[in-house]
């Protein structure tokens, strides 16, 4: 009986970091406003009024220190303000990158925390070469 204990607790403790190491293995997600996604359709810039955003996005890579997609670049030029205004789209190629750890939906997920943009054609006046993402809030009671 103390043997099968003893091979049990040995066999609880070599588990936890083969767990442990399954949730720093995961594909890092983008992370779209307040939201983790993995290869998304859509990311949005600007999350406050969703004027401008990475869309039509077909992944070519998506690996565990970047991803690769080509889409437009979509941005509303609110004139004359931003509810009237028109959408004006841009083909471009985005590389996510920075992995880092964030806390969400119920576990600390891996999420590329940059993104580099490389226009087709002339950048549109004001349309950024790169973009920076914020963790999205936790869940209550996650640290």
């Amino acid at each position: 009986m103390r043997k099968a204990i003893k091979i049990t607790i040995v066999l609880a403790i070599l588990a936890v970091p083969s767990a442990a190491l399954a949730a720093t293995t995961s594909q890092p997600q983008a992370i779209n406003c307040s939201q983790f996604k993995t290869k998304p359709t859509r990311i949005t810039l600007s999350c406050g009024d969703g004027n401008t955003w990475l869309g039509k996005l077909k992944w070519s890579s998506w690996s565990k220190t970047q991803a690769v997609a080509t889409g437009n670049f979509t941005q509303n030029n609110c004139t004359p303000n931003c509810a009237a205004g028109h959408t004006h789209s841009v083909a471009m190629t985005v590389t996510l990158s920075k992995v880092k750890n964030c806390p969400g939906q119920g576990k600390v997920s891996p999420a590329f925390k940059h993104a580099t943009i490389v226009y087709k054609g002339k950048r549109p006046k004001g349309a950024p070469l790169s973009a920076n993402f914020s963790c999205p809030p936790s869940l209550p009671g996650e640290y």
